[in-house]
């Protein structure tokens, strides 16, 4: 796991109640919450380069670890079953219309993004996707573009400034959004603070309708956590803390480069 927090946040807290309606998944048997971190294993004179080669600059470690295990259990007791609920009682057809229309509207974001950094061979396919399935697909709830060849593609305000030579900065891990870094959180901010300006460009009879609060508020968030399929502790290792952060910050960097 495309903010303070933004929609997201405010969503999963108004899910809050809804916990209750489902049961948590079970603890992954045989696995151990990732406590420790790598340098605990440090022989004397070894640095922590040599004892921990997937080291990232982190150096609020300690805050990011506390809110890393707050996400895992935020994420088991509330986020996935409300998540399990909705799979449960939605045709697979619907969930995958919904993740349409979502995905639709963040071509957007990426179309935005992709002229921000010049790059025309993601800029147009982009546009053309967003006419299409806003059009023959009605409204993004169909995919059509996908058929005519057309993929889509992944640009965010994060990637833009990584693209025109901003660094990383500290890494860190939002409170229910996950891991990221200092650009990249800075890049979600005002890609979803664009994202509430076209929103309220919207009439205003269609923002006071109840259906655009479920829809924006409710259904967003519990989509987009469907279609992540990370789950936290699943990896088997004690040191997941420090691969998620090593992978999440190194796949960032393959997507600025490309």
């Amino acid at each position: 796991m495309t903010s303070t927090i933004g929609p997201s946040t405010a969503a999963a807290l108004l899910l809050l109640p809804l916990a209750g309606c489902a049961t948590a998944p079970p603890e992954p048997q045989g696995l151990a919450p990732p406590r420790r971190p790598i340098t605990e294993f440090l022989r004397p004179g070894e640095t922590r380069e040599a004892a921990n080669p997937i080291a990232i600059y982190d150096p609020f470690e300690r805050t990011n670890r506390a809110i890393y295990k707050f996400n895992a259990q935020f994420d088991r007791y509330v986020y996935l079953p409300v998540v399990n609920a909705y799979t449960f009682v939605t045709p697979a057809p619907v969930r995958r219309s919904v993740s349409n229309f979502f995905n639709n509207l963040e071509e957007i974001t990426t179309f935005t993004n992709s002229v921000l950094q010049g790059k025309v061979e993601k800029a147009s396919p982009t546009l053309f996707r967003f006419i299409i399935n806003s059009t023959v697909g009605l409204f993004g709830l169909f995919d059509p573009a996908s058929h005519l060849n057309l993929p889509r593609q992944d640009e965010d305000f994060g990637q833009t400034l990584g693209y025109w030579g901003l660094g990383d900065g500290p890494y860190l891990v939002l409170p229910i959004l996950g891991p990221s870094n200092l650009r990249d959180a800075t890049g979600l901010g005002v890609d979803l603070g664009t994202d509430w300006v076209l929103l309220q460009q919207l009439p205003s009879d269609v923002r006071d309708d109840i259906f655009y609060d479920l829809l924006f508020w409710g259904l967003w968030p519990i989509d987009a956590r469907y279609q992540i399929d990370f789950r936290y502790h699943s990896t088997g290792s004690p040191f997941e803390y420090d691969l998620v952060r090593y992978f999440i910050t190194k796949s960032r960097e393959v997507k600025i480069r490309n």
